[in-house]
């Protein structure tokens, strides 16, 4: 069973933003976008589909439908991994490598395919999951939805568990709109309904 072992440092007060609108005649007229690296970003939305754009020729490179996905709601990339989060509130976790049909195939637009089998799909939340993100080392992931009190766990990665001992009942989380790790891991911020920003510090990484 894993543990987490992080101390509440401080409060803050802050705002939040975002953009994420992007469209490919589809569903998906407005989405959760992530940037991958490489000039690429991956997009998902109503139609359960992750596509996968090149930002320097503005082109769509792949489609793939995310399996158990009616809707997709939030999307994050690490190195090795990306995660989509859904409005039942299942996160899927997936390999980098697991891509989708290229959209250059002979006799004109292929339907989408199936990617491959997520590594793990939680079931620990059970409204929208708005909220994913990973810890800058891929070995932590955290996932939220602001529309249930409370609504945030923590996954270890490697051994693709939720940590047990935190967040708890006692823990001030309210309604969670964000979070964020600190470039090192060692601080995790997160953003509340109540315009405060709880920023943790996660005791396993030796600085912030």
């Amino acid at each position: 069973m894993c543990h987490l072992s992080l101390h509440l440092r401080s409060w803050y007060f802050g705002s939040k933003g975002q953009v994420s609108h992007i469209s490919a005649q589809s569903a998906a007229k407005s989405c959760p976008l992530s940037m991958t690296g490489h000039f690429n970003t991956l997009s998902t939305g109503g139609d359960g589909v992750v596509y996968t754009w090149d930002l320097r020729s503005h082109r769509c490179l792949s489609r793939a439908v995310d399996e158990g996905t009616l809707t997709g709601a939030s999307l994050a990339c690490s190195w090795d991994y990306f995660a989509s989060g859904s409005d039942g509130g299942v996160v899927n976790l997936h390999r980098r490598d697991a891509t989708g049909v290229s959209l250059d195939a002979p006799g004109g637009r292929p339907v989408a395919a199936t990617l491959a089998p997520p590594l793990k799909s939680f079931m620990n939340l059970t409204t929208t999951v708005d909220t994913v993100v990973f810890s800058p080392d891929q070995q932590a992931m955290v996932m939220g939805s602001r529309y249930s009190k409370g609504s945030l766990r923590v996954v270890h990665i490697p051994s693709r568990t939720v940590f047990a001992n935190w967040p708890t009942p006692a823990t001030p989380l309210a309604h969670v709109h964000c979070a964020a790790f600190s470039p090192h891991g060692g601080l995790l911020a997160i953003g509340t309904a109540k315009g405060r920003s709880l920023l943790y510090r996660l005791n396993h990484y030796p600085s912030a």
